[in-house]
């Protein structure tokens, strides 16, 4: 993966990237970029994958990738690959680690992403996605520590949950979620330059 990321300008991971509707408009929308969805669960990649590999002139996106892999089990080599890191409504042990819930696992997650680069965290405060809650603040706090600084925090839309392309997350936003609560929270990496003072 290390190759395939120095042969393009920028480098997206989709964890928790489900039927990697994501990671297929991201790719054609920025084919200079590499784009990788991350998911322990095969079966739902599948449709997604098969279209990534077809030929260009078919709709094939030689810039996407798909991985069969939890975060815990990611080799080392995705450590400080991403310029972005996304996780669109996460559940079990993913959606622990993106709210602070398990520290080793919060920490992995923030080693993926390289100096000067991005994690973008869009989660819902639901039962069906955990059932523990999400205590901003401390969430905030947990990746400060980890050199991840909080640059956006605020309720998530329905055009959030578009953009995701997450079919629970529009469901979630939608009218048939009301009372339910979700959250955009961007944070960024100090750049190396900045990471090296003090």
């Amino acid at each position: 993966m290390t190759d395939a990321a120095a042969a393009h300008a920028a480098t997206t991971v989709d964890l928790g990237t489900g039927d990697g509707r994501f990671v297929l408009a991201h790719a054609a929308a920025h084919s200079d970029r590499l784009v990788v969805g991350i998911d322990a669960h095969h079966a739902a990649m599948v449709d997604a994958s098969r279209r990534v590999a077809r030929p260009v002139a078919r709709g094939g996106l030689p810039n996407a990738r798909f991985v069969i892999s939890s975060l815990e089990a990611l080799p080392g080599s995705f450590d400080g690959i991403a310029d972005l890191v996304t996780i669109h409504f996460p559940w079990g042990s993913l959606r622990a680690a993106a709210a602070g819930h398990e520290p080793a696992l919060t920490a992995r997650l923030a080693r993926l992403v390289r100096p000067a680069g991005r994690l973008d965290l869009l989660f819902a405060d639901a039962e069906r996605d955990g059932g523990r809650p999400i205590d901003l603040d401390a969430v905030r706090a947990g990746y400060e520590l980890l050199g991840l600084h909080p640059v956006e925090t605020r309720p998530a839309s329905l055009a959030d949950a578009v953009a995701a392309h997450s079919s629970w997350g529009k469901r979630l936003l939608s009218n048939r979620g009301a009372g339910r609560r979700a959250w955009v929270l961007r944070l960024e990496q100090a750049s190396a330059e900045e990471g090296g003072r003090g």
